[in-house]
């Protein structure tokens, strides 16, 4: 033992009638019971030894002690009640400690499992739905996009991240914990675990943002209210891969490729006439700022235009031809 209780009115209770040579002797011969947790042996001499007794006074303190406080006991070595019931007591203490140790270990490993096994979800499910997170994101933050991206409702991600590893020991736990280290899932998104946990509806969007995503269409979104009205009229995920490609193919491109694809898709499904593509205005899809190169390159554009209809007019000088600061 590293340490014992000392309680010092019983010991002071208990040995009144001891010299300073007496006490000197008890304590050293009770350290060395404690520090080997055995009782002490019999034979004087050794007690000598033990207590470092040299002179006459201290041996005979030693004799005095051990005859008083560790008497030889039936098994032949010397023992004291008191010191083999704190013994006991700090054995139990150790041996309690040693068994919440290991269960804290083995609920911490379950509880790494349970995450590795979390995120993996997560990540699946946010790559089915054409997000990539950065591998290094936050379980909160991955809760977020699934919510946002998959779900739709908060209630819902916590059911199906409760029920991953319901029931399943820690050990049989498989998965990783970042997006660069997961595998790619095997099953398709059609037929995937998660999804077909997902509210009505979410399942086809999922399938179609995949073979968006696939055919080369950016910013994908499987909670996006045109998709999920095509899905609603008829329009199948194959058709809207197929007018992905050609959003992707066109010629000057289509600066919002995911949005078009879908209106074209709906009108196509309705028998309706594709209308043209123009650029959406306001916020970030307003129309390239004057005095910028994109905004240069659409007036000289037009300008020609109308060169070739010959409804130009008179040219203005430096109208088309000034330079412009790209960071105006």
């Amino acid at each position: 033992m590293n340490y014992f209780e000392l309680y010092p009115g019983d010991y002071l209770r208990d040995t009144s009638r001891l010299s300073l040579a007496d006490h000197g002797a008890y304590l050293r011969l009770m350290l060395a019971y404690y520090a080997e947790e055995s009782p002490l042996p019999e034979a004087l001499a050794e007690l000598y030894v033990i207590a470092g007794a040299v002179t006459t006074a201290d041996r005979a303190a030693v004799r005095k002690v051990a005859e008083r406080y560790f008497p030889v006991a039936n098994d032949g070595l010397r023992r004291n009640p008191r010191v083999d019931a704190e013994i006991g007591k700090a054995q139990g203490r150790m041996a309690g400690g040693g068994e919440r140790r290991i269960a804290r270990k083995n609920n911490e490993a379950e509880r790494q499992a349970r995450t590795r096994a979390r995120r993996t979800m997560l990540f699946e499910d946010l790559r089915n739905a054409g997000v990539m997170p950065h591998g290094m994101s936050s379980m909160a933050e991955l809760k977020a996009l699934h919510v946002t991206h998959v779900t739709g409702a908060e209630a819902v991600t916590h059911r199906a991240l409760s029920s991953v590893t319901e029931g399943v020991p820690s050990r049989a736990v498989a998965g990783v914990n970042t997006g660069i280290q997961a595998p790619e899932p095997t099953s398709t998104p059609e037929t995937s675990v998660h999804a077909l946990q997902q509210p009505e509806g979410v399942t086809e969007a999922l399938r179609a943002c995949e073979l968006m995503r696939r055919a080369g269409c950016v910013g994908v979104h499987p909670r996006h209210a045109g998709l999920r009205a095509a899905i609603a009229e008829g329009v199948t995920a194959e058709v809207l891969r197929d007018v992905a490609v050609e959003a992707s193919s066109r010629s000057p491109p289509i600066r919002h490729p995911f949005a078009w694809a879908i209106q074209a898709a709906r009108h196509r499904h309705a028998g309706r006439v594709i209308p043209p593509h123009t650029p959406p205005t306001g916020g970030h899809h307003a129309p390239s700022r004057p005095g910028s190169a994109d905004y240069v390159a659409e007036q000289r554009q037009h300008y020609e235009q109308r060169i070739a209809r010959g409804s130009a007019g008179t040219r203005r000088a430096g109208a088309i031809d000034v330079e412009y600061s790209t960071g105006a």
